[in-house]
C-alpha cells in the first residue's frame, strides 16, 4: 500500500483545544481551586465565543476539575478528601503498570525523560520556585505514563489525574509544602528504575503518592486553606 495513503489524523476541535487550555490553567494554579469561572471572561481571554467555553467546562466537570452549580455558575473544583484518596489510588495503579512495562520495553527513554524532569525540579528547588517545581513534578509522572507506551492507560490517566495535579500545585504554591522530601522521593524512584528494581519502584510510587493525600489531610485542618478561593477568575 502506498505511503501516501497513510491515515490522516483529524485536527483537534475548538472545544478540545479549549478544554486543554482551561485544564492546563487549573493545573498550573492560574485558575485557583474554588474560584468562580466566568464563561464570558474565559471566552474573551481565549479569543473565542462562549459556546466552546461552555462545552469545555461541561467536559472538565466530567474530569472532576470543574463543578457546575445550577443558577450559581461554574467553579474550579474544591477537592474532598475521599475523592482525592480514590483518584490517588487509581493514579498509583496506572503509574505502577506503566513503570513495569517501561522498564521492560523502553528503559532508556524512561530514564532520559525522568532525568530531565528531575533536573527541572532540582533547579526550581534551588530557586525556590514552587510553580516551576510542580511543572517538573507533572513532567516526571507524565513521563512514567508516556514511557509505558499504553495508549489506553495514557488516555485514562489524562482524564482522571487533573484534580491531583491541581491539588499538588496548590499545596506547593499556597500551602508551601516542602519540596525537599518530594525531590528525594523522585530521585529514589529514578534510581529504582535505573537499576530495574520494579518492586522497589512500585513501593516508592505508593509511598510518594500517599504523602500527597497526607499533606492534604493536614491542610484541611487549617482554616486558611481555601481563603480567597471564592473570587471570580479574572
Amino acid at each position: 500500500m502506498s505511503k501516501s495513503l497513510n491515515r490522516i489524523e483529524p485536527p483537534a476541535s475548538l472545544m478540545e483545544v479549549t478544554v486543554d487550555r482551561i485544564r492546563d490553567a487549573i493545573i498550573a494554579g492560574e485558575l485557583p481551586l474554588g474560584c468562580k469561572l466566568s464563561e464570558q471572561r474565559l471566552a474573551d481571554l481565549l479569543g473565542i465565543s462562549r459556546s466552546p467555553v461552555r462545552d469545555a467546562l461541561a467536559a472538565l466537570q466530567v474530569e472532576g476539575l470543574v463543578t457546575v452549580y445550577p443558577k450559581r455558575g461554574s467553579f474550579v473544583f474544591t477537592p474532598e478528601l475521599q475523592a482525592v484518596d480514590e483518584i490517588n489510588e487509581h493514579r498509583c495503579i496506572l503509574e505502577k503498570a506503566s513503570i513495569r512495562k517501561a522498564i521492560a520495553t523502553n528503559h532508556k527513554a524512561l530514564l532520559s525523560s525522568l532525568s530531565d524532569a528531575c533536573e527541572k525540579m532540582a533547579e526550581a528547588s534551588r530557586q525556590g520556585d514552587a510553580l516551576q517545581y510542580t511543572k517538573g513534578d507533572i513532567d516526571f509522572h507524565n513521563s512514567i505514563i508516556a514511557s509505558g507506551g499504553n495508549h489506553s492507560i495514557a488516555s485514562s490517566y489524562k482524564r482522571t489525574i487533573g484534580p491531583l495535579m491541581a491539588l499538588r500545585t496548590h499545596l506547593f504554591t499556597i500551602m508551601n509544602e516542602t519540596m525537599d522530601r518530594s525531590m528525594d522521593e523522585h530521585l529514589a524512584i529514578l534510581d529504582a528504575c535505573r537499576s530495574k528494581n520494579i518492586e522497589e519502584a512500585e513501593l516508592l510510587v505508593d509511598s510518594h503518592a500517599g504523602h500527597l493525600v497526607d499533606a492534604y489531610r493536614t491542610a484541611l485542618s487549617e482554616t486558611s486553606l481555601f481563603d480567597g478561593l471564592s473570587t471570580t477568575a479574572a
